[in-house]
């Protein structure tokens, strides 16, 4: 198997599953399971990475321990520092609380308390800083210029995106037969651990991202050749409003993803929800409910996908 790294920052197969067995010592595999449910909708099997289970009851915490535990010992000393609107500066949190370090977590004034109150639970400072993420983030970065701490980036960073993909290890693990894997978009990380790791590994397989339609920087990005910046964020899925990919994301999904849908989520209300971004002929289109923080995994139910008299293999 060969190791891409031109473009993708050193981030390999091999260090995504380097990422998954680091963290088996703190996190144990969360389960797939299939759902008759979306099964029925989408006319082929459907199984759904569960990360809800996760101490933060999000994926986020793979990426932060990931970066916290490849950190030298002396850098880790000196803390972390991150900027989130809550589920990644839970998952710094978590990490920092773990290794017994410091941390630091800039979030928007806007941030939903209940995700504010969890990170402060965990152990970390809170600094609301502006009224949207980019505030904080810019505020996180002013305070790493003045001390020694480490910025833990939400999802443009090799350590990160390394662990965010291990979830890819333990799908392959589980489900040997994956045809189609639904991914939700945020600011690329988890899609672009994702997307390299089954690329490299099974290339048959096809990535779909899904994107809020309040909140398609990703997919605007890729129509348009270069990073795109959306000037409004409109979406309740918090999780998933990030206004632009980042520079390593951006080209992880260039080089590995295979399509884009978008779903409407707005606080304003709903809207066309049927755009799509493909760098190949339209496919047929995906059914989505909603945007999650879950892989989802299409398996072939027939070879036409469509729905048939026997009983899924699988429970």
């Amino acid at each position: 198997m060969r190791e891409v790294e031109t473009g993708t920052a050193g981030i390999t197969p091999s260090s995504v599953e380097a990422a998954a067995r680091d963290l088996a010592q703190y996190l144990p595999p969360t389960p797939l399971q299939y759902s008759r449910a979306f099964t029925d909708k989408a006319r082929c099997y459907v199984h759904i990475k569960i990360e809800s289970i996760q101490p933060i009851r999000a994926f986020k915490v793979r990426g932060a321990l990931t970066k916290v535990m490849r950190l030298h010992p002396e850098e880790r000393l000196a803390g972390v520092i991150t900027a989130s609107a809550g589920n990644h500066g839970q998952g710094v949190a978590y990490a920092a609380a773990a290794f017994k370090i410091p941390a630091t977590v800039y979030v928007p004034e806007t941030a939903n308390q209940l995700k504010v109150e969890a990170i402060r639970r965990l152990g970390a400072e809170v600094v609301p800083a502006g009224r949207n993420y980019n505030d904080a983030f810019l505020e996180a970065m002013r305070h790493v210029e003045r001390g020694g701490a480490t910025f833990v980036h939400a999802f443009d960073d090799p350590d990160v995106i390394a662990g965010q993909g291990s979830i890819a290890v333990e799908l392959l693990r589980d489900l040997e037969d994956v045809d189609t894997v639904l991914v939700p978009i945020g600011g690329g990380g988890l899609i672009g651990g994702i997307a390299l790791y089954l690329k490299e590994k099974r290339p048959r397989v096809k990535v779909v991202g899904a994107e809020p339609t309040g909140a398609d920087g990703m997919r605007r990005s890729l129509e348009a050749g270069r990073i795109t910046t959306l000037d409004r964020v409109d979406t309740i899925a918090d999780g998933l409003a990030a206004s632009a990919p980042g520079k390593l994301t951006f080209e992880l999904a260039k080089r590995y993803v295979d399509e884009v849908v978008l779903r409407c989520s707005a606080r304003s209300g709903c809207c066309s929800s049927g755009s799509t971004y493909s760098p190949s002929p339209p496919a047929p289109p995906l059914w989505l409910r909603s945007c999650t923080t879950t892989a989802r995994v299409r398996t072939k139910r027939s070879s036409s996908c469509s729905p048939g008299p026997t009983s899924p293999t699988r429970s």
